[in-house]
């Protein structure tokens, strides 16, 4: 194993480390159940990751690259079991954006990797097409997880809704493409190039086990996560958002979202905490009325800081207001 293929792992591993800390600060902070997924899948990854790295260096010592064992899924209840925790994360967090809590599609949907990355181990003698077939449930599952994302947010006959998923485009796209690469990559690595020989630089590794376009969907992944993350915790370092009040899913959903938005958004546009506090209330669509009883204020002072909120914001009036606030 070559020295940057080394340093390469370390980074990797580092990566996953940081990230995962930092979603167990903001899970501190904020005591939203969302952020424990996010742990769940940098840590799952590291684990994978260390089990490949430890595999690479074991072999460098006591045994050579050849057809006989480069095509081979060493452990491969491990290797399943991981795949598993990484794509049951990864579909939580993505269902968890969409607002769709459903554990039963996450279940369904582990048990079917978990059948597909078998099937091959059963059914296909040892060589490249049975190691493809297995590495590729895992694609079948990401793939199947964005497709399904992406007909929840066409289906949905609400505006908000959908203005609020536009958020996530870039990111949607950057990972659809990225599964793209993983499956371009596999399918060049395992099926159609030879094995890295002695004069090769990835003499030693087992390219067939790795996949370095996977690797670059994960920093996507942690880049995003970290940098909310961090933009969470520097916003409410001061101010720990208050617990949720009971409500319909859908209330809580709306609640979540506009407490995730609302420190950022204040910020921005110079609102005082009792501006930001009359802003949430009125993103939940409550009436001045409505507000003003919350608040035991007056029903003209609660006038008065939203024609105060809405000169800020630049807004004519809430329904403008409104689309500002979830454009921003």
């Amino acid at each position: 194993m070559g020295t940057f293929f080394f340093c390469y792992t370390l980074a990797m591993l580092f990566v996953c480390v940081v990230a995962a800390s930092i979603c167990v600060a903001t899970y501190a902070v904020t005591h939203r159940k969302r952020h424990l997924p996010q742990v769940g899948f940098f840590a799952a990854y590291f684990l994978e990751l260390s089990s490949i790295f430890a595999e690479e260096w074991a072999g460098l010592n006591v045994s050579v690259v050849t057809t006989d064992n480069y095509y081979a899924v060493s452990l491969p209840v491990l290797r399943i079991a991981e795949g598993a925790a990484i794509l049951a994360c990864f579909w939580f967090v993505v269902l968890d954006i969409m607002d769709m809590r459903e554990g039963r599609t996450i279940a369904i949907s582990t048990a079917a990797f978990v059948v597909l990355s078998a099937i091959p181990l059963v059914a296909l003698p040892y060589g490249p097409l049975r190691q493809w077939c297995f590495y590729t449930a895992r694609q079948v599952s990401l793939a199947a997880c964005l497709i399904l994302a992406y007909v929840r947010y066409r289906r949905s006959p609400d505006e908000l809704y959908r203005q609020r998923m536009h958020r996530h485009a870039s990111i949607f796209a950057a990972v659809c493409v990225l599964v793209v690469c993983i499956f371009l990559e596999d399918t060049y690595v395992i099926l159609l190039a030879p094995i890295p020989g002695p004069d090769s630089p990835f003499v030693g590794l087992f390219l067939s086990t790795r996949s370095f376009s996977e690797n670059v969907m994960m920093l996507v992944v942690a880049y995003v996560v970290t940098k909310r993350n961090i933009e969470t915790l520097s916003l409410r370092y001061n101010e720990p958002p208050e617990s949720q009040t009971q409500g319909s899913e859908r209330s809580k959903n709306l609640q979540g979202h506009i407490e995730d938005r609302l420190p950022a958004y204040a910020q921005a546009h110079g609102l005082s905490k009792r501006e930001s506090e009359i802003l949430g209330l009125a993103m939940v669509g409550k009436t001045n009325r409505e507000i003003a009883n919350e608040l035991i204020l007056a029903e003209g002072t609660i006038k008065t800081h939203l024609h105060n909120i809405m000169k800020k914001c630049g807004a004519a009036n809430r329904d403008e207001l409104k689309r500002d606030f979830w454009a921003s």
